[in-house]
């Protein structure tokens, strides 16, 4: 069965995952509480599975980009694990392979998070290439255990993206504007945050939807001073977000390819403006932010940043705090500049998200094997 529901700008079609969350939603609920979320039962149409974030309960947020939708899945995951214990999968790509019977170069991994009530580690994976790649949703355990999330039958509900790219529709360089419809998901206070592309002339997006998917969306253009690029840019997609409080303010932390760090208050994101954020660090050129986490490290928040081409990078909140917004380039190719940030001695991480009290869990390529493995980082050595 496929349920529909149009609400002002927002149609919602049938499927549920994908959100980053804060930690504090996923406790005010259970999982049994679906109703209260406006979920029903159904198979959902999952065409595509990128950006995942979990709300309120066992709710799955899936950023769907084929059909430009961000599904709510209940994934009605209802154990608890309170502990601080690390977690290890080595050949985690051979390991899902396995479980959908394949091979590991038939598969990619498009993003993890954890449920934090229960610590199991979700992923969702294109099983094969191109357009004949079928969207999974799968479920580690700490003990090694790989498992498909069943999509049938389930409780869901979907909101589908305004001013989305065009099926088909290229960047000048070639590359698939449809596929920047949705680059990250956050869930904050009852809304999901959604980045990504639209097909305005002001493409870059930040789309508020409130869940239950009742009350509509609200889309606010944005824009950044490249500080590689020496200009103000509209076009360049947020490649990672993550919900912070600066000086007591609710603020998205959002990084852009080639590589700088901008922030954007919450309450300045109303639908139909355009709102400029203020541009705190450069990273680097030729790189790209892939994830990012926050968590207090010896009595202070911190943000750590996953990068395409460089290492971890931890950053102090304090220190965006003091840093006064960037508006002229930094003097050379791959020169950082702005807030400053500790290098962390760990690189090829693909994907980060917080796991427990004391650890981290990344997806990370072993430069001298070339295996990729689920794991573990202490976060004191962070």
């Amino acid at each position: 069965m496929q349920v529909t529901r149009r609400f002002g700008v927002l149609a919602a079609t049938g499927l549920a995952l994908a959100a980053l969350t804060m930690a504090a939603a996923t406790d005010r609920t259970s999982a049994a509480s679906t109703e209260a979320f406006g979920l029903t039962d159904g198979t959902p149409e999952l065409k595509s599975a990128g950006a995942l974030a979990f709300g309120p309960g066992s709710v799955l947020f899936v950023g769907d980009t084929i059909s430009a939708t961000v599904h709510a899945v209940d994934v009605q995951d209802t154990a608890n694990d309170t502990g601080t214990a690390a977690i290890e999968i080595q050949d985690i790509d051979k390991k899902i392979a396995a479980a959908l019977g394949t091979t590991a170069d038939d598969i990619l991994i498009r993003d993890m998070k954890v449920h934090k009530p229960s610590q199991h580690i979700y992923l969702s994976v294109q099983r094969g290439r191109g357009a004949n790649g079928t969207p999974v949703l799968l479920r580690a355990a700490r003990e090694g255990k790989i498992e498909r999330v069943p999509l049938e039958n389930i409780k869901y509900a979907s909101a589908a993206i305004d001013n989305a790219p065009a099926v088909g529709a290229k960047t000048e360089r070639g590359q698939d504007l449809r596929a920047m419809s949705i680059t990250g998901l956050a869930f904050v206070n009852d809304e999901v945050f959604v980045a990504g592309l639209s097909k305005q002339e002001f493409a870059s997006d930040l789309r508020r939807i409130s869940f239950p998917f009742n009350k509509g969306m609200a889309s606010t253009s944005v824009e950044i001073f490249h500080t590689s690029h020496n200009k103000y840019e509209t076009h360049s997609p947020i490649t990672a977000f993550v919900p912070i409080k600066l000086k007591g303010v609710p603020t998205l932390l959002a990084g852009y390819g080639c590589a700088p760090l901008a922030t954007f208050a919450i309450d300045a994101l109303k639908n139909g403006q355009h709102v400029r954020g203020n541009t705190l660090a450069e990273l680097g050129g030729g790189n790209r932010p892939l994830d990012m986490i926050s968590f207090v490290r010896d009595g202070k928040p911190v943000v750590i940043v996953a990068n395409s081409s460089r290492t971890l990078m931890r950053i102090k909140t304090e220190d965006l705090e003091k840093q006064a917004p960037m508006t002229t380039a930094v003097d050379a190719a791959y020169v950082s500049g702005g807030a400053p940030y500790v290098s962390i001695a760990e690189i090829g991480v693909l994907q980060l998200d917080d796991l427990n009290a004391e650890n981290a869990v990344v997806i990370q390529r072993d430069i001298n094997t070339g295996a990729l493995n689920l794991r573990s980082l202490t976060k004191k050595w962070m």
